[in-house]
């Protein structure tokens, strides 16, 4: 298992990390972070916690678990077939903090932000069954906030709750904790099952006052309610670099913090693009991948560029029919709802390289015969050219077939050279 801070310390051996040694200003650290190409850990922010970014990346992930990308996608598939429950260990691996966000390093990420975000907070649930999930954090004093829950698994427990349950907010956790808070199954699933899986062992839990476990590597644990009252939430730079609505959401009222004995480390995700797209769309590749190889034989998988990591995905496909791509574009639309377009080539394509999806695109569509529309579809109110409505999410999807009919010569659409 990789804690959080052993992640640093992998990336830090392998070049892929910067100490920050210089005394930093809270309010400099996120242009920091945006104009950075390695991970970051800043030492000295002017407050009792260092403070580490841009550390979820493909890269990055590759690099801590010593694997190929496939080889990670693989093995969370393999991790949601076969999960491993927790244990809970008697130790306490915390102190208590000054009851004060505000002594937190939470940042301010764009001037346009109504003020401090906890971004990558994960919350810990547990009614029926434990729920690991990001909810983002507006400050509002020095111990409430509004978090937006979207309509979950987190608002599901909230709701048949009487809108008031107990929670506890992790920050810094072992990054596959980190993927696996942002996978979303159809079907409740206790998120640290599935890290346990993933590494073939159970991840340890330490239970807290309110009665919620929470993974004892854990870098800073907020423990509170999420409470019946509501406060203004947003505007939002979200992950299509646009603003998100701004809404009424429910007050989060902290009541205690709790932080590792020795050196804490504060984990600021920059919201819009980078590692927040990144990991919204970890958690959704291996529920659509486990999903498609039902229907056909995939070769690859990945979203699209531009699509941020959420809205667009390729396929590509050994085909065995010529309608074998629509069953491919309605599969991925049930297992992904935020999906807009999905673009099925065939396995000669590398999906890595836009060049030869834009060629495939250009050669092997036809707008008439290839294009499947989906109108008045629910899909993400994270879309800005999506219809009023509920949540913003009316939407038109589209599924692109590129690939060669079968009933043609394969060598006229094949590149020479």
């Amino acid at each position: 298992m990789v804690s959080f801070k052993q992640a640093l310390q992998t990336l830090e051996q392998k070049g892929k990390l910067e100490r920050i040694k210089n005394k930093t200003s809270l309010s400099k650290v996120p242009d920091l972070i945006r104009n950075a190409e390695k991970a970051l850990l800043f030492e000295n922010t002017e407050t009792e916690y260092q403070v580490a970014s841009n550390i979820c990346t493909r890269d990055n992930f590759c690099t801590i678990f010593s694997m190929d990308w496939k080889q990670i996608q693989e093995k969370v598939i393999e991790a949601l077939d076969n999960p491993i429950k927790p244990v809970t260990v008697d130790e306490s691996p915390f102190e208590e903090a000054e009851l004060d966000l505000r002594k937190l390093p939470i940042l301010k990420y764009y001037a346009s932000d109504p003020g401090p975000y906890i971004t990558s907070g994960v919350f810990v649930t547990e009614c029926e069954e434990r729920n690991l999930s990001y909810h983002r954090i507006l400050v509002k004093t020095k111990n409430t906030g509004t978090a937006r829950i979207c309509h979950r698994h987190t608002w599901q427990c909230y709701t048949k709750n009487d809108r008031n349950i107990d929670v506890a907010i992790c920050i810094g956790m072992d990054p596959a904790l980190l993927f696996a808070g942002a996978i979303s199954t159809k079907e409740p699933m206790d998120e640290t099952e599935i890290a346990g899986g993933f590494y073939g062992e159970p991840i340890r839990m330490a239970e807290m006052e309110n009665g919620i476990s929470v993974p004892v590597d854990s870098e800073i644990v907020l423990l509170g309610k999420l409470t019946s009252e509501e406060g203004e939430e947003g505007p939002f730079v979200d992950i299509t670099g646009t603003y998100d609505l701004v809404r009424q959401q429910p007050v989060v009222k902290v009541t205690k913090i709790l932080r590792q004995k020795k050196n804490p480390v504060y984990y600021a995700l920059i919201p819009g693009r980078g590692e927040h797209s990144f990991l919204m769309g970890f958690g959704k590749l291996p529920l659509i991948y486990k999903e498609l190889r039902k229907v056909c034989s995939i070769k690859d998988l990945a979203f699209t560029d531009g699509g941020i990591n959420w809205l667009g995905c390729s396929v590509s496909i050994k085909k065995r029919s010529d309608k074998e791509p629509k069953k491919v574009i309605e599969t991925a639309l049930e297992a992904h709802k935020s999906l807009k377009h999905i673009f099925v080539f065939d396995d000669d394509i590398n999906l890595s390289d836009p060049e030869d999806v834009l060629w495939a695109l250009t050669t092997r569509f036809q707008a008439d015969k290839d294009l499947y529309t989906y109108p008045d579809s629910l899909g993400s109110s994270l879309d800005p050219s999506s219809e009023p409505g509920e949540d913003r999410r009316k939407t038109c999807k589209a599924g692109f077939d590129c690939t060669i009919p079968l009933s043609k010569d394969r060598k006229d659409f094949e590149k020479v050279l």
